[in-house]
Parts: C-alpha cells; sequence; structure tokens
C-alpha cells in the first residue's frame, strides 16, 4: 500500500460527490487519522476517518455494514453517530462522520480529580441504556464499549449530550462466536474473558465498569492482563457459579479444580508453575476470594504471576493515562469500594432507572457478569 500521502492541515482528498480540506487532525492511531474537514459540496464541516492499514480497513468495512444496517433503522434517534459516506482515495479507505466534539475520555480527563457527579453521570448512563437497548432490539453486539467511544456532541453548547461510535468490532448477535476476542481490556466481560458465549450483556457490562469510572476517576478492574482482570473481578463480584466455569472454553488456562475427601470439586486459581493456591478459592461460595488477596482486600501486584493467555493481544492496554499506579494505592482504595458497590451490589439503592425493556432483555440472558450492571444509579 502507498503511504506517501499526508492526513495533514489544508491537504486535499476527492470523493465521486465531493472534495474536502482538512482543517485539523483530531485523531491519529494505529489505523490511521481522525480529521475535521470541511466538505465542499454542503460547505459544512465533517469528521473523516482515513485509514491505512489493511486489518484496520476490514474492521471499517465491518463498521460500514453495521451503521448501514442502523441508519436504516433510524439509529440518529437512539445516540448512535451518524454516518454519511465511504469512499476510497489513495488506496486509503475513508468514512464520512457527523463532527463531534470530544470522546469521555477527555471530557474526564479535563476535571481535577477526572470523575463527574452524580447528577452529570445519570443522563449520560440513560443515553447509553437508550443506544444499548437500540442495539439489543437490531440484534447487534457492540463489542467495545468505553469512554474513548463515547463522545460528547457538545460539551460546552449540548453539555452530557453523547453518541457512541466506532463500531470497528460490532457483530450481529446471530453471527457471534464463542471465544471470540472482543472488548478492550479493562472493559472486557467475564463471558469474553473465559470464552463464554455472549450476547448484548457483554455491553451492559461495559456500561458498569464506564459509569463506575465516571463515579470515581478510577478504572474499576485495573487488571494488567486477562489473568489478573480476572482476580480483580471475583474480587469484586464473586465467583461465577460451577456450572459455568465446567462449561467455558478458557477457564482451564486461568483455573483448575481440585478435589479433598469426601468434598465436592473446587475452582482455584493457577499459580506460574500450576500449583495449588493457598486460599481455599472455592467457586461455590460467594464470599471466597483469590489467594493473592491483602490484608485490606486489595491486589497486590507482586503476589500474582502475570498469565501468559490463549491470545496474542493479551497485553494490550487502553492507550491514555494510566490510573492504577501504586503511589495511589490508597485513594483508589476509597474510590474502588464505592464503584464496586455501585456496580455489582444487588442491595444497593436504585436512585434511578435503566430502561426496563432493557433490564427484562438482560435478565432473561441470565449473565453472570453483566447483571451485576443492572443496578447502576
Amino acid at each position: 500500500m502507498n503511504d506517501n500521502f499526508q492526513v495533514e492541515e489544508r491537504a486535499m482528498l476527492y470523493s465521486k460527490s465531493s472534495a474536502y480540506e482538512v482543517q485539523y487532525l483530531l485523531g491519529r492511531g494505529s489505523f490511521g487519522e481522525v480529521a475535521q474537514c470541511r466538505k465542499y459540496a454542503i460547505n459544512e464541516n465533517v469528521a473523516l476517518k482515513v485509514i491505512r492499514r489493511w486489518h484496520s480497513i476490514e474492521d471499517a468495512k465491518n463498521e460500514e455494514e453495521i451503521l448501514k444496517q442502523l441508519k436504516f433503522l433510524n439509529s440518529h434517534l437512539f445516540i448512535i453517530v451518524v454516518w454519511n459516506d465511504s469512499f476510497r482515495y489513495k488506496e486509503r479507505y475513508c468514512m464520512e462522520f457527523e463532527k463531534l466534539d470530544i470522546s469521555l475520555h477527555e471530557f474526564l480527563q479535563k476535571r481535577n480529580s477526572s470523575s463527574l457527579k452524580l447528577k452529570e453521570i445519570r443522563p449520560i448512563v440513560q443515553q447509553l441504556a437508550i443506544a444499548l437497548e437500540f442495539l439489543d432490539d437490531t440484534g447487534i453486539v457492540r463489542g467495545d464499549l468505553k469512554p474513548e467511544n463515547i463522545m460528547m456532541v457538545d460539551h460546552v453548547r449540548q453539555p452530557l449530550k453523547i453518541k457512541v461510535i466506532n463500531f470497528g468490532l460490532a457483530v450481529n448477535n446471530s453471527a457471534q462466536h464463542t471465544g471470540a476476542f472482543l472488548q478492550t481490556q479493562y472493559y472486557r466481560s467475564p463471558e469474553i474473558l473465559l470464552g463464554n458465549d455472549f450476547n448484548g450483556a457483554i455491553d451492559v457490562w461495559s456500561l458498569g465498569c464506564t459509569a463506575a469510572e465516571m463515579l470515581t476517576g478510577n478504572i474499576l478492574f485495573p487488571g494488567s492482563d486477562e489473568y489478573d482482570m480476572l482476580r480483580h473481578i471475583i474480587l469484586g463480584i464473586g465467583w461465577p457459579p460451577s456450572h459455568l466455569l465446567n462449561a467455558v472454553m478458557f477457564t482451564n488456562e486461568f483455573l483448575y479444580a481440585t478435589s479433598r475427601e469426601e468434598e465436592p470439586p473446587v475452582w482455584r486459581f493457577k499459580s506460574s508453575n500450576d500449583e495449588e493456591d493457598d486460599a481455599p478459592d472455592e467457586a461455590s461460595s460467594s464470599t471466597s476470594v483469590p489467594a493473592c488477596q491483602t490484608e485490606n482486600g486489595r491486589l497486590s501486584s507482586n503476589e500474582h504471576t502475570p498469565f501468559a493467555g490463549h491470545t496474542a493481544e493479551k497485553k494490550r492496554k487502553r492507550d491514555g493515562k494510566k490510573k492504577h499506579q501504586e503511589d495511589s494505592a490508597s485513594q483508589k482504595e476509597e474510590g474502588s469500594s464505592k464503584a464496586v458497590l455501585f456496580l455489582g451490589s444487588s442491595s444497593a439503592k436504585k436512585t434511578g432507572n435503566l430502561n426496563e425493556n432493557l433490564k427484562d432483555s438482560i435478565n432473561s440472558k441470565h449473565s453472570y457478569g453483566s447483571m451485576h450492571t443492572l443496578w447502576i444509579l
């Protein structure tokens, strides 16, 4: 592929219907660039995603097909970004979208505490619930909901109004496969970690992680890899039921079963040499915890061995600032405790409501992890 073309200020791109002048870059990544452009055919500003890597182009084509399907169903009414057109220019694949503002991730970074007030979180969560209900009704699993993929429409003139973007990893429910690799690590549901069957419930999990992050300013489950992610999740919401662990694809990558005389088998975390951990990690107990729990209930970074997992992307990290440094452990202790209650406690008081149809839909799917997000706000 010829990469001589540079997306930079005043550069021109051409489709069959219009010329585009780059005004400035909005973002740059491994896939390519996103720029604000002037579309001369209508004399308005738009966002142009210019993709240069082949595997990213395949994701873009998938995104285009999903967005075409959603646009036919008036997705703009349901908090979904407006896609206008796609075209090729100098061997680049270009996608034109409505111009939005900054991401929720950037919006949080602008706050001194990197957190929001409850009165700010509620409308954002409510809008995301509308979007997820719409996607669930249309049979689409979003597959990568996170603050970077939630855009503020105009954080000055229309505070807290959002749109969901970036559908490159979205899949049709009818086409999903057990063991698929979806979701960014910090927002990855237990279903995906363990290789379970999945559906739109995994997006509700990501919504819960995002909501907790908005509340506390900290990532809820800051695992360093998939093994560590699973430890954090089990510390937060307890063990999955044994029948689930017995059935899913990747259980043996993280855990092993052991039994004692006259006792049923229990699941334990593997160590680096696959030896049994000391603490009783019983899957049947909602109060048991992994062996690496410390006295204050937090995971210690030097008390676990990173899991060399089943995927080559096990070490993928979220871009942007890291919120789980050792020197902020005491601050995170307080914040994370609140977040776990906010996300995971079925006894938490509901001060607002997600859409009841969405709740009924997720309830019917009996999802271990994602059910815990129904108690948000």
